[in-house]
């Protein structure tokens, strides 16, 4: 503006024009996807668990092949990111829909810091997916997997992952602290171990577990320096889950038992197991520690005698209804 013309203004038009270019839209700074993935990749190592990490770490990298790392975020429209999920569904096609819920994730994020305007993953429907029940065994199965376990320690872990229902992640990283033999409780989640769902919950020890557990602590006892994890090596750092992982499944081959069965089969196990006996949902939830209902719905249909129940109802309205047509 004009010196002269600035200085010719009084204080109050000034006051106004100070006004009007505030309400003017700000220029939004043009962020490129290999910023936003650097940046959204830090956020996620600090924040969430390494298995979410290295899934975002996946899932940023079909993003950014697919557009080119110099992309700028802001001019990803809606036509764009229909294009990107129908490149997904053919690139991987059984792994999309992950990289699809983690990208979503990651663009909220990037509308929460500024760098777009709307979320358009949002506007995307992806075709229903034929549901599939969870792969489970019983404990006579669980018998046969334990006789092919060479090591104690995985067989140990084997066992407490069918009774407890625990996650594999949970598993290695229990420490002591957190088992009272007493109470028979264990406390899974506090300030040094955080859970998927971020909620601390507590599992009744059951007698199976219980027994493992004496044993351990028996153990733990005659060692010189106590040890902090319950499962742990000779220099008092925890296992891996993939070397559990791996040793579980290895066992499972040898003892004939079907490929869909893996170590995570072990908390689903937990959960139909006690379906089956007409356990409440509720009650399942809090002790698998979901964060909705909706994610213990897909062992409903396993309380068997509830749906016998059902068929018996069907079948004395029919029997009744036919002996009234034959009157």
């Amino acid at each position: 503006m004009d010196k002269t013309l600035l200085n010719s203004l009084e204080e109050s038009d000034i006051e106004k024009l100070r006004y009007l270019f505030s309400l003017l839209p700000q220029q939004q700074q043009a962020i490129i996807l290999r910023i936003f993935c650097d940046e959204y990749s830090c956020h996620i190592k600090e924040n969430r668990s390494k298995a979410y990490y290295s899934s975002v770490q996946i899932a940023l990298k079909h993003l950014a092949k697919f557009f080119g790392k110099q992309k700028v975020i802001q001019s990803i429209g809606l036509k764009d990111i229909e294009q990107f999920t129908t490149y997904m569904q053919k690139k991987a096609p059984k792994g999309y829909r992950v990289y699809f819920r983690t990208l979503k994730a990651a663009f909220n994020k990037a509308k929460d810091w500024g760098y777009v305007n709307e979320n358009y993953f949002l506007k995307v429907k992806l075709p229903k997916k034929q549901k599939i029940n969870p792969a489970f065994i019983d404990s006579k199965q669980l018998e046969k997997i334990c006789l092919k376990i060479d090591s104690e320690t995985v067989r140990d872990i084997t066992i407490l992952a069918f009774c407890t229902g625990m996650r594999l992640s949970e598993l290695v990283n229990l420490r002591w602290n957190n088992v009272s033999m007493v109470d028979k409780i264990i406390t899974v989640g506090d300030e040094e171990f955080t859970t998927k769902g971020r909620n601390q919950r507590y599992i009744p020890i059951s007698d199976e577990a219980f027994v493992v557990l004496s044993r351990l602590s028996d153990e733990k006892k005659v060692v010189e320096n106590k040890r902090k994890y319950v499962f742990c090596k000779a220099g008092g750092f925890p296992y891996t889950g993939d070397f559990i992982s791996k040793k579980f499944k290895a066992a499972c081959k040898e003892a004939s038992i079907e490929n869909s069965i893996h170590f995570h089969s072990l908390r689903h196990s937990f959960a139909s197991n006690l379906a089956q006996r007409g356990v409440s949902l509720y009650i399942i939830k809090e002790l698998l520690g979901h964060s909705s209902i909706s994610t213990t719905e897909i062992y409903s249909h396993l309380n068997i005698n509830s749906l016998k129940e059902a068929i018996k109802v069907f079948d004395a309205q029919v029997s009744t209804e036919n002996e009234q047509s034959i009157i």
